[in-house]
């Protein structure tokens, strides 16, 4: 009797031993954010299997979302709650976590334009010349070119007064945003060139 409570204790420690040595070789050699936590309370996974997960990038240029992923949870981010997800996905390299209804969305902010905005080109006023920049108008980070051959003192009036208003674009009201919009900017190379065509009159020749 005494020698099978032996057995009986010695395989309990034998049992401990081996969880000892599984937790703290997880502890050492996995991801961080695949870490057990042990803070003596149940902490509740904030994504299940059944969770729906979107993931997008969002453009800080231009204000534009792309949504590049929408459907159930991968493998690896099942079983993370909120505090796993944020070590894995880090405020300070540009990412968000947050619960939008039943999704989770995790969003990666990108600096600069979308796709889109890339080919967009609007025109305005740099040292005194008509410049073209990328870029839809009010983000003038991108100078392409100066149109040296056009003389922006023989511009029409209204057309010039336009120009000039492009640096304080962000402070126009929404008529006059979307006024300068319908004159200065171009979804693509052609539809500018097109213009640029018709300014050739106002040349320094």
């Amino acid at each position: 009797m005494i020698n099978k409570l032996f057995g009986m204790i010695a395989a309990a420690a034998l049992v401990f031993l081996v969880a000892m040595v599984v937790y703290f070789t997880l502890s050492t050699v996995s991801d961080p954010a695949m870490k057990p936590i042990f803070t003596g309370d149940k902490v509740e996974p904030l994504i299940k299997s059944t969770t729906t997960v979107r993931q997008e990038k969002e453009y800080t240029a231009c204000g534009d979302v792309e949504v590049y992923y929408r459907g159930p949870a991968a493998p690896d981010l099942i079983g993370l709650d909120e505090h796993r997800l944020q070590m894995k996905f880090p405020r300070q390299d540009g990412w968000d976590v947050a619960v939008q209804g039943d999704e989770v969305v995790i969003t990666k902010q990108i600096d600069g334009l979308c796709g889109m905005h890339k080919e967009y080109r609007h025109l305005g006023i740099h040292d005194g010349q008509l410049a073209v920049y990328q870029g839809p108008l009010g983000y003038d980070e991108i100078l392409l070119r100066l149109e040296t051959g056009i003389n922006i003192d023989l511009l029409p009036e209204a057309f010039l007064n336009k120009l000039n208003k492009t640096d304080a674009f962000q402070s126009l009201s929404a008529d006059e945003r979307l006024d300068l919009q319908n004159t200065l900017e171009f979804t693509d190379e052609q539809l500018l060139n097109a213009l640029l065509e018709n300014l050739d009159e106002y040349s320094n020749s």
